[in-house]
């Protein structure tokens, strides 16, 4: 029985710390003249858009899993505060849209209410990540926690204070189970313990 509970206690576990990938996409540019992002170090904002038709969103942590094709993505200048000029910045509250056919019906959108930003010349790749973050659209599951997400930058081309970059994209989040589940696990260890008892 102890050999039982331990199980049971193991399998509880698992159901409820299973992390999982949410959304990607690898870098959709083909050139640093087909750029994602903006860095303005003159007003210290920080902006992305794609609109090309090559940008494909894998999302294994959707409900149905799958991937989105010709997705377009839009992250309205978000504002900057530099912790060390030049090099790293704490980010302002902001919104990242996908979509494939309307910007205001979002296929995932990820809102967060800060962040980092890592700018380190070109001693290395330049980073976006989020904190308090939270995930929404049609297919993203509800009940997630510990969401994250990053955009890594590459190809920096700065110009008058100016920087654009290509980028690839990420995002996690630990799936909750559902009530259905608990139960059905649940369920499932009782009827093993009854038939090891009448065994």
């Amino acid at each position: 029985m102890k050999n039982l509970l331990i199980v049971a206690a193991v399998a509880a576990a698992a159901l409820s710390q299973a992390s999982v990938t949410m959304a990607t996409f690898a870098d959709p540019s083909t050139n640093s003249s087909d750029f994602l992002f903006t860095f303005n170090s003159n007003n210290n904002t920080l902006s992305g858009s794609y609109t090309g038709s090559n940008l494909t969103l894998l999302t294994p942590g959707f409900t149905g899993g799958g991937s989105l094709s010709n997705v377009k993505f839009v992250m309205d200048p978000v504002s900057l505060t530099a912790v060390i000029p030049g090099m790293l910045y704490n980010l302002g509250a902001g919104s990242v849209k996908f979509y494939t056919s309307d910007i205001n019906t979002p296929d995932f959108q990820i809102d967060f209410g800060g962040g980092l930003f890592l700018n380190p010349f070109n001693a290395g790749s330049s980073e976006l990540t989020g904190d308090n973050v939270a995930f929404s659209g049609p297919n993203v599951p509800l009940e997630l926690t510990d969401r994250q997400f990053s955009f890594s930058f590459a190809n920096a081309v700065t110009s008058g204070g100016v920087t654009t970059y290509t980028g690839s994209f990420t995002s996690s989040a630990t799936v909750v189970p559902e009530p259905a589940s608990l139960i059905a696990l649940g369920t499932g260890i009782a009827a093993f313990a009854a038939r090891r008892r009448k065994a």
